[in-house]
């Protein structure tokens, strides 16, 4: 297994229970690089899950959480996830600059901050009826392009976009780390409207992906990994011989 492949595949453990997250962590160890715990996790198990995973595999962890708050409580917040081990938390851009930079200054103990802008399962209507400007949300990518460059600006490791905006913010910021949801390996109807194949996402410039139900809905879970990362490793070969 190509470990640099390997490392960029990110497996989120939407599931509520402890039990459900180790099935899931010793399945796919050996195929992911990073487990992502959610608020359900999260909110079932607490910081507990995350020693669970630590001694289970070497992988990183991304703690997905989506803060959104004032700026003494992402500080205070982010103080306390500083010293949980783990490797990335989530910080929604839309608290403001202030506060996301509050994060940015706050983390230590290699704590990546990583920006999220507009959820994937957002399109221009709802945002419209959310009270978004109608010439910014024309385009969802220049909205999310908009928001990339206040969470660069603010000193962000990374951000969460989907495939349909990765390669303009790649562009224009390339030492955001990008984090891609939305990954399918063929065409699908659900509740993420901006999806890819992970060759097209990997192609267009995204650092890592975020498989979920194509691997936890499939008969073979792990022949759906494997399936993944040569899709990643074909873009990367094709990327480096361009």
């Amino acid at each position: 297994m190509n470990q640099e492949v390997k490392n960029r595949l990110v497996f989120p453990l939407d599931v509520s229970t402890e039990d459900e997250a180790i099935f899931w962590i010793d399945k796919l160890k050996d195929y992911v690089g990073v487990f992502k715990i959610g608020l359900e996790l999260f909110t079932a198990c607490g910081p507990r899950i995350i020693d669970r995973i630590k001694e289970k595999t070497q992988a990183k962890i991304f703690l997905d959480l989506k803060l959104n708050d004032i700026p003494n409580t992402i500080l205070r917040t982010i103080r306390v996830i500083s010293n949980l081990g783990v490797d990335w938390v989530t910080v929604h851009i839309l608290s403001g600059e202030k506060a996301f930079k509050t994060a940015v200054d706050t983390a230590y103990n290699n704590l990546k901050i990583i920006g999220v802008t507009i959820l994937t399962s957002l399109d221009r209507a709802e945002l419209l009826a959310l009270g978004f400007n109608g010439e910014l949300v024309r385009e969802i990518k220049d909205l999310v392009f908009h928001l990339a460059k206040i969470i660069w600006l603010a000193g962000g490791d990374g951000i969460v976009c989907s495939p349909k905006e990765v390669y303009q913010i790649k562009q224009a910021f390339p030492e955001l780390i990008t984090v891609v949801p939305g990954i399918r390996l063929k065409e699908s109807e659900d509740d993420q409207i901006r999806v890819a194949t992970p060759y097209e996402a990997t192609k267009a410039g995204a650092d890592y992906l975020v498989v979920g139900r194509p691997i936890r809905d499939a008969f073979s879970p792990i022949e759906v990994c494997k399936k993944v990362l040569e899709e990643i490793e074909k873009a990367l070969k094709e990327k480096e011989n361009a």
